[in-house]
C-alpha cells in the first residue's frame, strides 16, 4: 500500500465496517427535501424564530458577499447571508427563491434566438427585502452585473456574468438578462450567479472609490445581505453572531440565532462538540468524525455522510521558483499517476469510503457509465510508470535508485497540500516508486495567499464539488498577477481542445450535443492527465441530536446551509 506506511486496513476492515454500521444506524433518516414556500406569506410568516444554534467552521470569511467569497466554507456563508434567484434542493430539483417562478421557454420568459443569443426574464417575489428592510429591486441585479464584470475587482468568478451582454430593469420587479450565447442554466441562476448587491449602500462607493470598493465594514461587520440571517455581531478571529431576518423572502427562518465560531484546530472543534460548546459542524474529515463514535452510539448526536467532491492533483505548467519542468511532459504525469497508491489513500484518508476517482464526474451521474468506458485509467503499476519515465528520459542507475536524467539529476516532484496527511502519503507513494518527493503542508496562515498557493513547483492537491461551474481547467481559470492570482486552475494547464469542448458543454442547449462534448472532455482530460483524480471526498455532518433540518447538499450546488432557514433546535 502506501510504502512505509502500513495499510489502513490494518485498523481492521471488519471493525471499521461494524463501527460504520453502528454510526449509520444511529443517524436519523433524512427526510425528503423540504418543499419551499410559494412566497414569503402564509405559514412561514406565522412561524416565529426560536432557539439558538452554535456551528463551527475552520475559516473566517474575508467577506460575507457571495461573489467575493472563496476557499473552504464559502458555500456555507453564502447561503446564510445571501439569497439567489433560484436554488436546488437535496434531490437536485430547482425552486424559485428571489424569483417568483422559474423562467421557461414554454411560458415565453426564456427566449432562444436563431443566432444563439438568448433573453431570460425573472420576476422577483414581492416583498423581498435587504437586511435593513430596503426592498430588493431589479436595479440591484443591474448594478451587480456591472460590478462582477469589473476587471479591477477581485471577483471569485465572473461566470456566468461574462456571458451576459447586459442586464436591464424595466421595472423594480423585473430582471431581464440578455445573453451573448446559449447557457443551459440561464433559467436557474443560483450560487455565485448574478447574486444581487445592495445598490443603495454600495453604488456611491463604487462610483467614487473603486480602488477600495471591496475593503470596509460594509462587507463584514456591517454587512447588509439578502439571506435568512443578518450579522448582529462580528468578533474578528472568534465568531459571528447572526440573527433571524424576519423579513426574509420566504418568511422568517426557524432559528432566532445562529452563532458561527471559527475553530481552525479540528481536535478542538471536535472537543467543543462533544462538550456541547457547539451544536454542529461540517468541517471535520470522516476520520475525525468517526472519533465521535461513542457519542453517537449513546444517542447524543448523529453522523451523516455523502459524496459530492473530487480530490485531485494539479501539475504545475508555469515557471515558478524551484519549478520541475518535467510536469509539462504527459508521460511523466502518467507515470506519477501509475506510481500513486490511490486505494491506500482511500483507506488512510477516507476510511475506505468514497472510492478511487478517474474523472471529474460522480458515479451517481447518469452520464457516468458512458464516460467510464472511454476515459484512460491509471491503476497502481510501478512497471508501467518506469517504462513511461524511461521514454521521457528518466532512468534508474541501478535497481532501487531514484529516477534521474542523463546528467544524473534526480527526478524530484514536491507535493503541496492544505491537508498535511495527504501530502505525506502521496510523497511516500512516489518515493517508493523511485521519484524524489518532499511534502509541504500549506500552513493556515498562508492558505489565503493566492500567489503562494498557486506557486507550487511540482504538484498540489485540491478538492472541489463536482459540477459544471467548478470545472476550471480552462484558459479562463488560469490565475494571473493582473487578476490578483484569482483562478482555480492552479496548475495553469491549458489545452485548446479542452477549452472548445467545455464551451460546448456549457453553452449548448441541445442535450445530445452537450452530452457528447462532456464525454469527450473527460476522455481528453484523462489522456493528457490535465489533472490527477485521486478519490471522491466524503462530506460530513456531525451534529447534536437536538439539531433538526440539515440534510447535506446536491453536488452541483455548494453549501450544506442551502436550507438553513429550515433548521431548528429542539430541547
Amino acid at each position: 500500500m502506501m510504502g512505509s506506511h502500513p495499510s489502513f486496513n490494518a485498523w481492521g476492515g471488519s471493525v471499521l465496517l461494524g463501527l460504520l454500521v453502528t454510526l449509520l444506524a444511529c443517524t436519523p433518516v433524512v427526510p425528503p427535501s423540504p418543499t419551499l414556500p410559494a412566497g414569503n406569506q402564509g405559514q412561514a410568516e406565522a412561524r416565529q424564530p426560536r432557539g439558538a444554534l452554535k456551528i463551527a467552521y475552520a475559516r473566517e470569511p474575508e467577506s460575507a458577499s457571495s461573489k467575493f467569497l472563496g476557499g473552504g466554507g464559502a458555500g456555507e456563508y453564502a447561503w446564510i447571508f445571501n439569497s439567489t434567484l433560484t436554488m436546488f434542493d437535496f434531490n437536485g430539483i430547482p425552486h424559485p427563491l428571489l424569483a417568483s417562478e422559474i423562467p421557461s421557454r414554454e411560458k415565453g420568459d426564456w427566449v432562444v434566438n436563431p443566432d444563439g443569443t438568448m433573453v431570460t426574464t425573472y420576476r422577483l417575489r414581492p416583498g423581498a427585502r435587504w437586511h435593513d428592510s430596503v426592498p430588493i429591486t431589479a436595479g440591484d441585479f443591474v448594478f451587480a452585473h456591472q460590478v462582477y464584470l469589473d476587471p479591477e475587482l477581485p471577483v471569485v468568478t465572473r461566470s456566468p456574468e461574462d456571458l451576459m451582454s447586459r442586464v436591464d430593469a424595466p421595472d423594480d420587479q423585473t430582471v431581464v438578462i440578455y445573453w451573448r450565447e446559449t447557457f443551459p442554466s440561464a433559467n436557474v441562476l443560483g450560487y455565485q450567479q448574478l447574486n444581487p448587491l445592495p445598490r443603495h449602500i454600495l453604488e456611491a462607493k463604487y462610483r467614487t472609490n473603486r480602488a477600495n470598493f471591496t475593503i470596509g465594514e460594509e462587507w463584514t461587520t456591517s454587512y447588509i445581505g439578502s439571506g435568512p440571517f443578518r450579522v448582529e455581531r462580528w468578533e474578528p478571529g472568534a465568531r459571528i453572531v447572526t440573527r433571524a431576518h424576519r423579513e426574509w423572502v420566504l418568511g422568517p427562518p426557524r432559528l432566532e440565532t445562529l452563532e458561527i465560531r471559527f475553530i481552525s484546530d479540528n481536535a478542538t472543534m471536535l472537543g467543543n462538540l462533544l462538550a456541547s460548546e457547539i451544536d454542529m459542524t461540517t468541517a471535520l474529515s470522516i476520520g475525525q468524525a468517526l472519533e465521535a463514535d461513542r457519542w453517537v452510539a449513546r444517542g447524543e448526536g448523529y453522523l451523516k455522510t455523502w459524496s459530492t467532491r473530487l480530490t485531485f492533483l494539479d501539475f504545475q505548467q508555469r515557471e515558478v521558483p524551484n519549478w520541475q519542468p518535467a510536469m509539462r511532459d504527459v508521460r511523466v504525469r502518467q507515470a506519477l499517476m501509475h506510481s500513486l497508491d490511490r486505494e491506500g489513500l482511500v483507506d488512510a484518508i477516507n476510511h475506505g469510503l468514497g472510492g478511487v476517482a478517474h474523472a471529474f464526474i460522480t458515479p451517481s451521474d447518469p452520464l457516468f457509465p458512458d464516460a467510464d468506458q472511454v476515459i484512460t485509467k491509471y491503476p497502481l503499476d510501478p512497471s508501467r510508470a518506469a517504462a513511461l519515465l524511461g521514454e521521457a528520459g528518466w532512468r534508474r542507475s541501478q535497481p532501487g535508485a531514484p529516477f534521474a536524467d542523463a546528467a544524473g539529476q534526480a527526478l524530484k516532484v514536491d507535493i503541496w497540500s492544505t491537508e498535511e496527511k495527504e501530502a505525506l502519503l502521496i510523497a511516500d507513494s512516489w518515493r517508493t516508486a523511485g521519484i524524489n518527493s518532499s511534502p509541504y503542508g500549506i500552513p493556515q496562515a498562508r492558505q489565503r495567499d493566492l500567489e503562494h498557493r498557486n506557486s507550487f513547483p511540482g504538484a498540489n492537491t485540491g478538492s472541489r464539488s463536482i459540477h459544471r461551474g467548478n470545472f476550471d481547467w480552462t484558459s479562463k481559470g488560469v490565475p494571473k498577477p493582473e487578476t490578483g492570482w484569482v483562478g482555480s486552475n492552479r496548475g495553469s494547464f491549458v489545452d485548446a481542445e479542452i477549452d472548445r469542448l467545455y464551451e460546448v458543454w456549457t453553452t449548448s442547449i441541445i442535450e445530445p450535443e452537450r452530452r457528447q462534448a462532456q464525454i469527450a472532455l473527460y476522455k481528453r482530460m484523462s489522456e493528457l492527465v490535465a489533472i490527477g483524480p485521486i478519490f471522491y471526498g466524503v462530506e460530513v455532518i456531525l451534529a447534536s441530536n437536538k439539531v433538526k433540518g440539515p440534510v447535506g447538499n446536491y453536488g452541483p450546488q455548494v453549501g450544506v446551509t442551502w436550507n438553513v432557514h429550515e433548521w431548528e433546535v429542539t430541547e
